[in-house]
């Protein structure tokens, strides 16, 4: 059964995708004690800067050149401070929230997946299922399906004998 997203307005479905994503303003929380010392990490300003550019340009050039000049630092010098402040490299993180991006359209859209993969910045959709993949567990259309299993579970009133009849 596929349900149509845009007839639902159910506070499920918000709930859901809170809980199938990361916000910018829950990493900062989450990091904020190793990014102040100013020394060997980013300092919070630059990177609330650097994460939010990330968000906004998920499907642009996000390469350590173009993060360090959004952060006023020379690429190497970024690196080492980006990963002192969050604990990973730039180029991981990307991919991260890139694959956050695709979860997210995944669950708000009927996009077709090549689309979802280049709006989340990913090259083709196999490089968006490969990496999905790996990150997730599940493919990205196996993701879409758990979806829509758990949207009509919601839809019918989430009665446990309606989600077997939908899944």
């Amino acid at each position: 059964m596929s349900v149509a997203l845009s007839d639902l307005h159910l506070p499920q479905i918000a709930a859901c995708v809170a809980a199938e994503t990361e916000s910018v303003e829950a990493i900062l929380a989450r990091h904020h004690d190793g990014a102040g010392d100013g020394t060997n990490a980013l300092s919070l300003l630059q990177l609330r800067r650097v994460l939010v550019f990330v968000e906004q340009n998920l499907d642009d050039d996000l390469s350590l050149a173009t993060l360090a000049a959004v952060a006023g630092l020379s690429p190497s010098h970024f690196a080492r401070r980006f990963k002192a402040a969050l604990g990973e490299a730039p180029h991981r993180y990307v991919l991260a929230r890139r694959v956050n991006g695709a979860k997210r359209l995944l669950l708000e859209t009927e996009m077709p997946l090549a689309e979802i993969a280049a709006a989340a910045g990913f090259s083709s959709q196999a490089h968006l299922t490969g990496i999905f993949g790996r990150a997730v567990g599940v493919t990205p259309g196996v993701y879409r399906t758990q979806r829509n299993a758990c949207l009509a579970f919601l839809m019918a009133g989430g009665v446990k004998e309606h989600a077997n009849k939908a899944a």
